[in-house]
């Protein structure tokens, strides 16, 4: 799969993971944890996220 629709598919995934997150939990987000927790999470997600994209989607190696 050409590297472009990879990264769009990944891009749109992360943004509905992220809309789910926020409409669920946005009062309990901001009342409960400190800007710094919120930004760990966001990045552990991506990485969550982008390392599924790339085991479904990407090049399998031998």
């Amino acid at each position: 799969m050409p590297r472009r629709i990879r990264s769009l598919i990944s891009t749109l995934i992360i943004v509905f993971v992220f809309w789910l997150i926020w409409s669920r939990l946005h009062i309990v987000i901001w009342v409960q944890m400190p800007w710094w927790g919120l930004l760990i999470l966001a990045i552990g997600i991506y990485l969550v996220i982008d390392y599924g994209i790339d085991q479904v989607f990407g090049r399998r190696r031998r």
